[in-house]
This record gives structure tokens, C-alpha cells and sequence, in this order.
């Protein structure tokens, strides 16, 4: 029997007394679930049955090159799934621009007309990120997850230990084997060094509003069809003549607030193509949103 490093374990005191179903790594393709991957395929955690990866249609071409070599690593050893949000397009940009249908909440920056700004509600994470994942879970199991008991491992470090959250649901026991082991986001950076694996790329949406100066920088200077793509959708966001459901009931709730008002993908809250990029940024809100784990900050 091998000795797996141990997991901290989460859930309700009935559904940790259930027997196991299935076990599934959450794959945010970054840095720290990546790391729980290696460490499976490596033995020092407990493999799981599947690894399951989100796919919002807008990952950087770098996560998409970064899952085609886990599938060739995993092969024969691990099931890697790739999923998508089946609602629309499956594409959070297209969904969001699109003039019918549902659209998930960006956690957009917003500036009205009276000077104050605040920052959206985020939706997202769930409809493109949780949801997708719950269902194959879901389909893997039978149909239905009443009754059930499936393992979720998270790739959350120790630095992020605010993240790890018991499940409301009956049917999850959510496994934190980084916190558990106090590995943080650094040590895992850290291990890969040492080992044979390549450093995993940063794992968010090219329009992430929670971008700092260092990411969109990046994407500027390395990935420059990536950044346009994000300048594009940028400029839409305030262009007049732009129509989608979601500007629609942007304008809606601003026209009940009696105000106008304007989205940035941009923290700065200015057009992306004019930020000079250059500051150090002070913004915290990338801190805890390194990657999307299904979890995703929340």
C-alpha cells in the first residue's frame, strides 16, 4: 500500500462517512494544480480517476499548448477531460457579446459618470468554471449525485488557505493536499525547479479583469494577437454602436440608477490600449485568483 502525502478533507460529517465514488482532480492547468497533477503521477498523492480542465473558450494560447503536453504526460496513466459551458457557444467572449442568450457576469471595472467606480459581479466563474465540471462529475457517476461521494482535489496552496471551503452541497468532499502539507504557491514553483517537469504557465482568461500590470504586459510583449484580442473586446465594451444582451441590461440597470456609466477590462480603469503598463501594480486582486480551480477565488 503506498503512502500518500495527506490531504486536508472537507465536507459535512455524514458525507465524509461515505464510501468513495470517484475521485477527481479540478485542473486549472497553473501552477499549483499542476503541481497536485505531478505529484499524482509521481506518487506522493493520491492519483485521482480523472482530471477535469474548464475550458472558457478565451485561455491564453500558452494554457491550451500546456494542456496538450499533460495529455501526452498523463497517457495511459491519468484520463485528462476537457469541458466547456454548454449553454451558448461556449465561449465567454462570444457568449457576452452576443445579442441573445445567456451571458455570465464579468467582474468588469466600472466607472460612473458622478466619478465612482466599483467592480462587477462576477458570475463567471461559476457558468464557465463549476457548472461544466459538476456536470461531467455528474455524467461519471450515473446521471445523478444524490447519495453520492466524490473526492474533489484542489490545487489551492497554503497561501491561499482563506480559499479552502467546505462544500454546501452532500455529494462533494472537497481535498486540499497543498494546504494540508503547508506547500505553498512559491514551494511548488520552487519543486517543479527541481525536477524534470517544465514551470506551468499562468492559467487565466485573456480578458481576466483581475489582470495586473505584469500580466497584461506579458500579453502585450509576447502574446500581441492575445493582448489585441483583449483591447478589442475592450473598446467594444464602450463603443456606441455595440449591441449584446449583456450591454443591454448594462444600460438598463444604469438608466433605473438614473446615471451613465462605463466598463474596463482594465484595473486602471482606463481604455487598455492607453495604459502604459509600466507602473508597479498595486492592485491585490490577481492574489488569489492565480488560476481558476473551479474555485477561482471565491
Amino acid at each position: 500500500m503506498m503512502n500518500y502525502i495527506p490531504e486536508l478533507r472537507l465536507a459535512d460529517t455524514k458525507t465524509l462517512e461515505k464510501d468513495v465514488e470517484l475521485r477527481v482532480l479540478s485542473l486549472g492547468a497553473g501552477v499549483q494544480s499542476s503541481t497536485v497533477l505531478f505529484k499524482m503521477l509521481d506518487q506522493e498523492i493520491k492519483p485521482a480517476d480523472i482530471a477535469i480542465f474548464a475550458d472558457t473558450g478565451n485561455e491564453p494560447k500558452e494554457v491550451y499548448e500546456w494542456l496538450e503536453y499533460l495529455k501526452t504526460l498523463m497517457k495511459g496513466k491519468l484520463q485528462l477531460e476537457i469541458v466547456r459551458n454548454n449553454q451558448n457557444t461556449g465561449n465567454i467572449v462570444d457568449d457576452y457579446q452576443s445579442k441573445s442568450g445567456r451571458h455570465s457576469l464579468i467582474p468588469l471595472h466600472i466607472v460612473r459618470q458622478d466619478g465612482t467606480s466599483s467592480i462587477n459581479m462576477r458570475t463567471c466563474t461559476s457558468e464557465y468554471k463549476i457548472k461544466p465540471i459538476q456536470r461531467k462529475v455528474k455524467e461519471l457517476v450515473g446521471g445523478s449525485l444524490r447519495g453520492k461521494c466524490v473526492e474533489m482535489i484542489m490545487g489551492i496552496s497554503y497561501d491561499e488557505i482563506q480559499r479552502a471551503k467546505t462544500p454546501s452541497n452532500k455529494w462533494s468532499i472537497h481535498c486540499y493536499p497543498l494546504v494540508e502539507n503547508k506547500i505553498t504557491r512559491q514551494d511548488c514553483k520552487h519543486w517543479i525547479s527541481h525536477t524534470d517537469y517544465p514551470q506551468p504557465p499562468r492559467s487565466a482568461c485573456i480578458i481576466c479583469p483581475y489582470h495586473d500590470n505584469k500580466e497584461w504586459k506579458n500579453l502585450r510583449d509576447n502574446y500581441p494577437e492575445e493582448y489585441k484580442s483583449a483591447v478589442d473586446f475592450d473598446e467594444w465594451l464602450r463603443n456606441p454602436n455595440s449591441k449584446s444582451g449583456a450591454l443591454d441590461k448594462f444600460a438598463a440597470y444604469n438608466e433605473k440608477k438614473n446615471t451613465t456609466a462605463q466598463q474596463f477590462v482594465y484595473k486602471g480603469k482606463i481604455p487598455l490600449k492607453d495604459a502604459t503598463l509600466d507602473e508597479p501594480s498595486d492592485y491585490q486582486g490577481s492574489l488569489f485568483d492565480d488560476e481558476c480551480e473551479g474555485m477561482c477565488g471565491i
